[in-house]
């Protein structure tokens, strides 16, 4: 076990008797060789959790052990076996990609620094053509391709990643995928702390999804995805995010972002839902739609929404 935190309550108290639960009585445990995904929207406490797993803040109750020694009582050696990319862009200023992560390669190696490592790096995420680029020339992808690198170019114990394919075009969050599941096969755990639960599903072993400083639940995909197993899920492409649809009465947890319109429905209720959405495909309203098995954003969506009420990728109503 390379992670084991056991009841982390951490709480920042305001004006007067004001006081946020950031963590509520936290607990779960990562493996050698594992990705874990922390699922959940902004102000879910995900940020103040990966903070106290570096030492950066103390609980108020319960303790963080990283390979058997508590993160409380020696946060410079939590440290040193974590390596982090944090949600931040990276200010590079006039480093080159291959400067910045040469330079985060030699100072957590030393001697040890195989500078091969960086090319073969820069292939696997075919960013070659940026890497004697400045960085105040770079485009927020490459400048977050980089700040990934920087991150894993001398993987620790325990890589972070927080919202690692944020502006990354399509291709190369694939090959970045391909990267972080090769660093679990040298036996680095990983951290994926992320809002965007569909990518997530096809990338972690196990995941937790984090609201209002709990966890609700965890478990591995399938473990996870059973609390709604009776259900399907619709998704509309809407002519425009402006349409005021109005959704049938045994919609489940509607869900919108822009022009993706989302929402669970009982088996029973498959055929009725595809004659309402042929009709408003027929009315030019929709221009097109998929029934699928439910997926991990839905139980998401269930478990952080109030039934019935519009929310986006934020968890924040519309």
């Amino acid at each position: 076990m390379i992670l084991d935190i056991k009841g982390v309550t951490k709480v920042f108290h305001g004006k007067g008797e004001s006081k946020n639960v950031a963590n509520d009585n936290i607990t779960f445990t990562i493996n050698k060789g594992e990705i874990f995904g922390l699922l959940g929207h902004n102000g879910a406490g995900k940020t103040t959790l990966v903070n106290q797993i570096l030492g950066l803040l103390t609980p108020d109750h319960g303790d963080i052990h990283l390979l058997g020694k508590s993160v409380t009582q020696s946060s410079a050696h939590a440290r040193s076996l974590c390596s982090i990319q944090p949600q931040s862009q990276v200010s590079l200023g006039l480093l080159t990609p291959k400067q910045a992560v040469t330079l985060i390669g030699k100072m957590r190696m030393g001697k040890k620094f195989e500078p091969k490592r960086v090319e073969a790096l820069f292939e696997a995420l075919d960013m070659g053509a940026w890497a004697n680029t400045e960085g105040e020339k770079l485009s927020g992808g490459v400048r977050r391709l980089t700040a990934f690198c920087m991150a894993v170019i001398a993987p620790g114990e325990l890589v972070i990643l927080d919202e690692p394919t944020n502006d990354v075009d399509p291709v190369r969050r694939s090959y970045l995928w391909q990267v972080i599941r090769e660093l679990t096969k040298n036996g680095s755990a990983v951290i994926l702390v992320t809002h965007n639960v569909l990518e997530a599903e096809k990338a972690v072993d196990r995941v937790a999804i984090m609201d209002k400083g709990k966890i609700l639940t965890q478990g591995n995909p399938s473990e996870v995805k059973s609390l709604v197993e009776d259900r399907m899920r619709i998704e509309l492409s809407l002519e425009n995010e402006f349409i005021n649809i109005e959704v049938p009465d045994w919609s489940l947890s509607p869900h919108q972002n822009g022009s993706r319109l989302i929402f669970s429905l009982d088996l029973s209720k498959v055929s009725s839902t595809i004659d309402w959405a042929k009709n408003l495909t027929d009315k030019g309203l929709v221009i097109d739609y998929s029934l699928s098995p439910t997926t991990i954003e839905d139980v998401y969506i269930e478990l952080t929404s109030k039934r019935g009420q519009f929310r986006n990728e934020y968890g924040q109503p519309l």
